[in-house]
């Protein structure tokens, strides 16, 4: 009796010790970080497309700008051949007419309405309760400077106010606070996914690199739009980049010159650019999620 006992024992220890490795095991929650950048942040098509590929899983996304527009078709099943294919379609032409309204420069050179339209059409008037990964947009309040993380209510007004560039775009009210740009204080927002509570953050950074030069006479939005691109990288992100557990995917989008915001026609060279940078860490994210 007392031999079979010991072994009911031996059993039963033995699954507890099997079922607190399995614990012990646990996934590591992973955020994707999608930084701005204007047209350079159609390379996050390719960032996604290469982590797809390689069955990397995150459980939520933190975008600015064009990473919260991005971010927020993928986080809804957006298909990222369809986005990349909507990507190449862009011409100058068809840049101006979805998305160039101008008006008189009270508040802004562009009004913002056509773009605003474009964007319901393109997310589907989604709201974040119907994302399949939880997202969260990334704006800056105009008033005092700080950070605004919206991920509830209407995905479109939040993505609005995460690529209203001043000056250029106007602001938008959204919860009665009058936003712009996330870039502006968060333009790669590592430090609100570590504090959602990451244990890896995968970040997408899309700042231009010293040493550019311009290869054409610049004109007045590719000027007000480089000026904010050399204020906005100036952000001090207070070593968030050095973090043990931030790896920094970095697509080099410069090739010989200076590479402008606004060039959505330019899709092919950024996605391609976001694919061989992810290619490129792919190995440093696995070790980070295997050695968890």
């Amino acid at each position: 009796m007392r031999t079979g006992y010991y072994a009911c024992l031996f059993v039963m220890s033995k699954k507890t010790l099997e079922k607190s490795k399995i614990i012990s095991k646990k996934r590591p929650k992973v955020a994707l970080v999608l930084g701005g950048g204007g047209a350079r942040g159609l390379a996050h098509i390719g960032v996604l497309k290469a982590l797809e590929a390689a069955e990397i899983r995150f459980d939520v996304i933190f975008g600015t700008s064009m990473g919260a527009l991005i971010g927020s078709c993928y986080a809804i099943g957006y298909d990222l051949d369809k986005l990349e294919i909507e990507a190449k379609s862009f011409n100058k032409r068809k840049a101006i007419k979805e998305l160039v309204d101008l008006t008189l420069p009270r508040q802004s050179l562009i009004r913002g309405k056509k773009a605003h339209r474009y964007i319901d059409r393109l997310i589907k008037n989604a709201h974040f309760g119907d994302a399949n990964i939880p997202v969260h947009v990334i704006a800056t309040d105009l008033a005092d400077g700080q950070p605004v993380v919206m991920s509830r209510g209407d995905m479109s007004d939040a993505i609005q106010a995460s690529i209203a560039v001043p000056g250029v775009f106007p602001p938008v009210k959204v919860g009665g606070r009058y936003l712009i740009d996330g870039g502006v204080a968060s333009p790669t927002p590592i430090a609100e996914a570590l504090a959602w509570g990451a244990d890896i953050v995968v970040a997408v950074d899309l700042v231009l690199k010293r040493g550019s030069k311009l290869k054409e006479k610049p004109g007045l939005i590719f000027t007000l739009m480089q000026s904010y691109e050399i204020i906005r990288n100036k952000s001090v992100w207070d070593g968030q980049t050095e973090h043990q557990r931030v790896i920094m995917v970095k697509p080099d989008l410069n090739g010989n010159g200076v590479v402008s915001s606004f060039k959505f026609f330019n899709a092919q060279g950024f996605i391609a650019a976001g694919v061989k940078a992810t290619q490129a860490v792919i190995p440093q994210i696995r070790e980070a999620i295997d050695n968890f």
